[in-house]
């Protein structure tokens, strides 16, 4: 059965990188208001499958208990190939689980399913099969992140060059932070915003819970509203990471005081970000993560985009404790801002792949078949 898929995959012929060109700018941030911030995690699993998989430690209760006390708006239990109903009465309820089972780590955070996709490659994955995952996937939920992209460097920066058709990036995961991986998918002319997670397998081990979170910005929790100011980008993400917390209160105290984005404001081609305190510094990144402004020891700083730029992300560090990563300003032309990669299935190379599987199984039962003579003979 697992060997049948990778007979199902196809081969794509893809466009390769196609990045951000135009004269409009495209601001995440444009109608954000600064009292209506949330504060979100789509990535914790719980006890499932009889305790098999990681997570075994966490009840639904748990879970939300924690969560609750650490001043999340919301959490969204991620299990392993398993939507958790656990809240669905809620309007805040956002059916979320975590797919992959391939030994490489390659997994996606599905937000907003209608049902699991039990396809996937267990093995090795090459870039075709990445992309007929992400493509099955967009069949069924409203959001696709790739997960944690540099665990086992499931997605490499030479694979995001390439890859399209996801919604987010798992920026920030429990250890990990891709950065590297976002600017290659930006830089390629992908529009992959951000996402950041704990990633957390137990809830009481105060180094994995509340470090890496997404803020939101709504009105309300509301399912539907959530997700589309999620596809808007009108978020960021949130690492946290002082060590010296041990207790949940102590955490939540650190957390409630955290600074927070005021406007990421456009005129003309100066974008200016003003936060709600006084940063160590602020730093404007752009194509290929390079940097290209950085400004000290203020709450609001400026850069002019430029005529190059097809994007500029802005990080905010704030004296060893938070990191701040906003969406970045996109750089667009036409009627709206849409990626204009393209991967796309090539039917004669996939038919061309699929003879030369038949040939392999032909052989392979022919020298079976032939054995087995040799055997019965003796």
């Amino acid at each position: 059965m697992l060997f049948s898929f990778y007979v199902m995959a196809p081969v794509y012929e893809f466009s390769g990188p196609v990045k951000f060109t135009g004269n409009k700018l495209y601001n995440p941030y444009a109608n954000m208001d600064p009292a209506q911030w949330k504060k979100y995690n789509f990535q914790v699993q719980s006890k499932a499958w009889l305790g098999i998989t990681n997570g075994r430690k966490n009840s639904n209760k748990l879970i939300d208990s924690v969560y609750t006390s650490l001043g999340f708006d919301h959490v969204a239990t991620s299990d392993y190939q398993k939507i958790n109903y656990y809240g669905k009465q809620n309007p805040s309820f956002i059916p979320t689980y975590e797919h992959g089972y391939s030994l490489a780590k390659i997994h996606q955070v599905c937000i907003d399913a209608d049902k699991v996709l039990w396809t996937d490659l267990l093995l090795w994955q090459s870039l075709s099969m990445k992309q007929w995952i992400i493509d099955l996937l967009k069949k069924d939920c409203r959001i696709v992140a790739l997960a944690h992209p540099s665990l086992r460097n499931g997605y490499s920066t030479e694979d995001l060059r390439y890859l399209t058709n996801y919604d987010m990036l798992e920026v920030l995961s429990g250890l990990y932070i891709s950065t590297g991986q976002w600017d290659a998918a930006l830089s390629s002319g992908q529009l992959a915003w951000i996402l950041a997670d704990d990633d957390t397998h137990d809830v009481l081990h105060l180094d994995e819970t509340g470090r890496k979170f997404t803020m939101i910005n709504a009105p309300t929790t509301g399912k539907d509203e959530i997700i589309t100011r999620l596809k808007a980008g009108n978020c960021y993400g949130v690492d946290y990471y002082l060590s010296e917390d041990t207790t949940i209160t102590g955490k939540a105290g650190k957390l409630e005081q955290m600074p927070f984005l005021v406007r990421a404001e456009l005129d003309g081609d100066t974008l200016t970000v003003e936060f709600s305190r006084k940063s160590r510094e602020i730093d404007f990144i752009g194509e290929n993560g390079t940097v290209r402004k950085i400004v000290n020891n203020v709450r609001t700083a400026s850069y002019v985009m430029q005529p190059d730029d097809p994007y500029i992300r802005t990080k905010a560090n704030f004296f060893y404790t938070y990191d701040l990563y906003l969406n970045p300003v996109v750089r667009y032309e036409g009627a709206s801002l849409r990626s204009q990669k393209t991967a796309v299935i090539d039917a004669d190379a996939t038919l061309r792949l699929r003879i030369i599987y038949f040939v392999i199984l032909l052989t392979l039962a022919f020298l079976f078949a032939k054995w087995k003579r040799k055997k019965t003979a003796r």
